[in-house]
C-alpha cells in the first residue's frame, strides 16, 4: 500500500528539512527527494508528488500529516504510476521464463491525460490479472495507447543462442531497445522511458554495445509494472500477444502446451519427441533451457534418439 499527497514547495521543504538525515540517492532525473526511514521510503517529485510506501507505510504517513498539519482524510491509497503525473514510455517482456512459446516485449506510452482511465480499466501488472481478463482488457487498451510490438519466435530464438551465443538478458535488451526505437517516432512530448529492470543499467547498454541505434535516455526500474501504468499496460499487452501466440503453438503440437519451466513442461518434452522429433522441439521451445537436458539424461531412449 502507499499514499500519495500533492504538496505545496513550503511542504516539500519542511517534509525534506525533517527527513533529510535519512536521506539516500535518487533512483532517477525526476526525484526531488528520496528517504529511507522506519523501513518505509518516502519520496518527492519535482511535480511536488509525495509517495510514501513500505513497512511502516501508515505510521509515516500519519507522522507526515501532523508535521504539516493537515487532515489524514486527504490520503489517496492508489499507485505511484498515477501519482507521478508523467506521459512515460514503458516497456515490459513476457515468455522469458516459459519453454514453449515466443518472447514478447512491448513498449507502451502513457500521457498523464490517459492515467486516471486506464486505472479505471483495471490496469495494473499482467501476472496480477487471470488470462481470461487478460484477453479481453489487452485489445481495448491496443486501440486506447500507442504502443510496438516484437514478437521472437521459438527459430529466431534458438538461433541466437545456439549460433551467436546470446543469453536471455542480451535477447531481452536488444528487444527492448527496438521496440523503444520503434515506438518513439509515433508519440511527442514524453517525459521519461521506463524499462522493466532486469539488469542493472551498465550492462544493459553493454549488451547493445555493437547496435547502429541505441536509445540512452532509458530508466531500468525493479518492478516497474508496479510503480508505472505505462509498464503495467506494456505487460498486459505483451501477455496478451504472448497468449495469441502460444494458443497458435498449441494447435500445431495437438495438445495444450503447459507454460512455465516445470513438471509438466518435462512431460510435454517427452511427449512431443516421441510423437515428433527433438528437432521439433526447435519450433515450438527453448532449447537451450534445461529441461531438455534433463529429460534426456532422465530417458535412455530420448538421449539416443
Amino acid at each position: 500500500m502507499s499514499y500519495t499527497l500533492n504538496l505545496t514547495s513550503s511542504q516539500a521543504g519542511e517534509i525534506i528539512s525533517k527527513y533529510h538525515e535519512y536521506s539516500v540517492s535518487h533512483t532517477n532525473n525526476y526525484t526531488l527527494f528520496r528517504a529511507k526511514y522506519k523501513r518505509t521510503v518516502v519520496t518527492i517529485f519535482k511535480t511536488l508528488t509525495l509517495i510514501v510506501q513500505g513497512a511502516n507505510t501508515q505510521e509515516v504517513y500519519n507522522e507526515i500529516c501532523g508535521l504539516l498539519d493537515m487532515d489524514k482524510a486527504q490520503e489517496t491509497n492508489i499507485n505511484s504510476s498515477a501519482a507521478v503525473n508523467l506521459s512515460v514510455v514503458g516497456t515490459d517482456e513476457v515468455g522469458t521464463g516459459d519453454f514453449f512459446g515466443p518472447i514478447v516485449v512491448v513498449g507502451a506510452f502513457v500521457p498523464k491525460n490517459k492515467i486516471l482511465n486506464l486505472m479505471k480499466l483495471g490496469v495494473k501488472d499482467s501476472k496480477s490479472i487471470n488470462d481470461s481478463k487478460i484477453m479481453q482488457l489487452a485489445p481495448r487498451l491496443m486501440k486506447e495507447i500507442k504502443y510496438s510490438a516484437l514478437v521472437m519466435d521459438n527459430v529466431k530464438y534458438n538461433y541466437l543462442t545456439k549460433v551467436h551465443n546470446f543469453n536471455m538478458n542480451k535477447i531481452k535488451a536488444l528487444l527492448h531497445n527496438n521496440v523503444i526505437y520503434n515506438l518513439l517516432p509515433k508519440i511527442s512530448d514524453y517525459d521519461a522511458i521506463i524499462i522493466d529492470g532486469f539488469t542493472n543499467k551498465d550492462k544493459y547498454f553493454d549488451y547493445l554495445k555493437d547496435q547502429e541505434h541505441i536509445i540512452t535516455n532509458v530508466q531500468l526500474e525493479e518492478q516497474g509494472e508496479s510503480k508505472y501504468i505505462s509498464v503495467a499496460t506494456a505487460s498486459i499487452i505483451a501477455r496478451y500477444l504472448f497468449l495469441v501466440n502460444f494458443e497458435k503453438l498449441s494447435e500445431m503440437v495437438g495438445f495444450e502446451l503447459p507454460k512455465g519451466a516445470g513438471p509438466k513442461v518435462d512431460l510435454a518434452i517427452i511427449k512431443i519427441i516421441k510423437e515428433q522429433s527433438e528437432r521439433y522441439l526447435e519450433l515450438v521451445g527453448k532449447t537451450n533451457f534445461k529441461n531438455l537436458e534433463k529429460m534426456k539424461k532422465k530417458d535412455n531412449h530420448l538421449a539416443k534418439s
